[in-house]
């Protein structure tokens, strides 16, 4: 199907889809996404391998939390995240669709 023929789409998808990419267009939080992508890990966990401060990892937590990508979990004061099948697993594979396309190009 040509994308001529395809529905146009919303106002309201086409902000949604922005404010989608906005999100993700910050390293980090690609970073982290590809780190609990396969199990959960501790907040801690995921400092240690993004190599931010405690406070900015939060920060970037609470960004993919809120946009519907990773949930999280507390166990005693422990907290973990993992990645929401829905749109976080979603948003990952398209990612790696496009890698794919691009190198294909290149």
């Amino acid at each position: 199907m040509k994308a001529k023929d395809s529905p146009t789409p919303t106002r309201a998808s086409l902000a949604r889809a922005a404010s989608l990419l906005k999100i993700m267009s910050h390293p980090a939080r690609l970073q982290i996404l590809h780190f609990i992508e396969g199990d959960e890990e501790s907040v801690t966990a995921i400092q240690r391998h993004v190599g931010l401060t405690q406070a900015m990892t939060s920060q970037h937590l609470k960004i993919l939390r809120e946009a519907e990508f990773i949930q999280r979990r507390r166990q005693g004061t422990s907290i973990f995240y993992r990645v929401t099948a829905d749109p976080g697993k979603k948003l990952l594979e398209g990612l790696r669709r496009c890698q794919e396309l691009w190198h294909d190009v290149h």
